[in-house]
């Protein structure tokens, strides 16, 4: 049975049902459809309306070639496959279903197509089931490599169960951004784990991942997706993973350890062989260089793991509880500095203050000083200026008509001259203004009746204003 499976499917002839003469290809074919010969054979040759258009009889033998079967051309039936025509049968064609285990982020959605189908058609269901449009899509995890959407999936010869995954944009970023990515999430980690404040610090868990190791399959199964090692290490840790089945991605991962989670991360990822691994390393930050506390091998089980997970947060959580208390500590230290700061800046910014208003002040007053001065002198000079422009006092014995006036100032004293009786009060004016008393500041007053001189017309004369031949008059400052 076998060996006349085989003779079917690798018939040499042109006219035959496959045209495969490779034994190897034969039997890889039948390994794909579970060694379904009649699905095996669909695979490979044109069929017309679903019908295969073939007659097996795979246990008896082709019928002896006639005489004149040498020179009549062979029938289609009688060189392509063996048949019996008493026992022949129509098979009709059943389409080969395939399997597929498509992952996208958190989300997992399980297909089952046609083999006659294209990766499109895959694509809009996905399109329906994750909400992400075929345009955006990515579809990964063939063993040929990229497909593009028209590529059928007969022409893959894919096994019956397949795994699949989804890329977006938003997940398979460039080569320089998917650096600079792992740069960033690696920066806030070691922040996070390391340099925060100690109440708001959690553990480090590094997953290292080799694909050569044989444990690495089950450890990722078994141990890494139990719901409560999940639970605690979201709960607790910052959990961070990076895949060393590379020699390249093992060096660009000391490097980053060296650089992020120090030396003795880097020495310590450095002791342990392939087949030591997966490890996961528990790492805790502390004050002068970061402490590896447990390395757990992929030789474990889930109890195990969890009573390991649990005893480096015991250890991590007294060091904690110390770390917290240094820094409060320390903290009411800075809060005592602080204070004291700033009440010596106060101090210094009221004293600034304090000599700032001193200094303005006595600017004021040099300034007010300056202006009183120079008032003063200006007032000087225009006494002095009316003093010299007076006209000569008259003689008691002039045969002119004199006015004698008797001025009591403000201080008590008395201003006295002689004045011609026609002399302009302008005169007597400029006269009471040259001894200090100038009209813009003071009244010229007569005793009685009382009248206000200066607020005469200056071009009178004496003897009009009626202070002829003599006359007491006081000077009293204006309002």
């Amino acid at each position: 049975m076998f060996t006349v499976t085989l003779d079917i499917l690798r018939d040499p002839n042109p006219d035959a049902c496959t045209g495969i003469d490779n034994i190897a290809e034969a039997i890889t074919l039948l390994e794909l459809n579970n060694w379904d010969l009649v699905a095996a054979i669909n695979g490979v040759i044109p069929q017309e309306n679903g019908i295969l258009q073939r007659y097996l009889h795979l246990n008896t033998p082709p019928p002896p070639p006639s005489s004149s079967s040498s020179s009549s051309p062979p029938s289609t039936a009688s060189t392509s496959c063996p048949l019996n025509a008493s026992s022949r049968h129509i098979v009709e064609r059943q389409s080969r279903m395939l399997n597929f285990r498509v992952e996208y982020r958190q989300r997992t959605v399980e297909l089952v197509v046609e083999e006659a189908s294209s990766v499109g058609d895959i694509k809009q269901i996905l399109e329906a089931e994750l909400g992400v449009p075929v345009s955006k899509m990515q579809l990964k995890g063939w063993k040929s490599g990229d497909v593009s959407d028209s590529t059928a999936l007969r022409s893959l010869h894919l096994p019956k169960n397949n795994s699949l995954y989804v890329l977006t944009p938003d997940i398979a970023p460039t080569a320089s951004t998917s650096k600079t990515a792992v740069i960033m999430f690696i920066h806030a980690a070691s922040q996070e784990a390391f340099y925060g404040k100690a109440r708001d610090r959690k553990l480090l868990a590094i997953y290292l991942h080799n694909d050569d190791s044989v444990l690495g399959n089950v450890f990722c199964s078994q141990m890494m997706c139990a719901d409560s090692i999940v639970s605690y290490l979201s709960q607790n840790f910052i959990t961070w993973a990076w895949d060393v089945s590379k020699e390249a991605n093992k060096a660009r991962l000391l490097t980053i350890c060296t650089r992020h989670f120090g030396s003795v991360v880097t020495q310590t990822i450095r002791t342990y062989k392939t087949d030591q691994f997966p490890l996961l390393l528990i790492v805790m930050g502390k004050r002068t260089s970061n402490e590896v506390l447990n390395v757990i091998q992929g030789n474990t089980t889930v109890d195990e793991l969890m009573m390991r997970l649990m005893g480096a947060m015991e250890i991590f959580t007294a060091q904690q509880q110390e770390d917290i208390k240094d820094e409060d500590e320390r903290e009411a230290r800075e809060m005592v500095k602080r204070e004291q700061d700033e009440a010596y800046r106060l101090s210094l910014e009221a004293d600034r203050k304090k000599r700032e208003a001193q200094e303005r002040e006595e600017a004021e007053q040099v300034r007010q000083e300056r202006m009183k001065r120079e008032q003063e002198e200006e007032k000087e000079a225009i006494r002095l200026s009316l003093e010299q422009a007076l006209p000569p006092e008259p003689d008691e014995e002039s045969a002119e008509q004199i006015s004698k006036l008797r001025i009591r100032t403000p201080s008590g004293e008395f201003l006295e001259r002689r004045f011609l009786g026609s002399c302009k009060l302008q005169v007597l004016f400029d006269f009471v203004a040259s001894k200090g008393y100038p009209s813009d500041e003071f009244k010229l007053l007569t005793t009685f009746p009382r009248r206000n001189i200066t607020q005469l017309e200056p071009g009178s004369t004496l003897m009009e204003a009626k202070l002829f031949p003599q006359e007491t008059l006081f000077l009293e400052a204006k309002e």
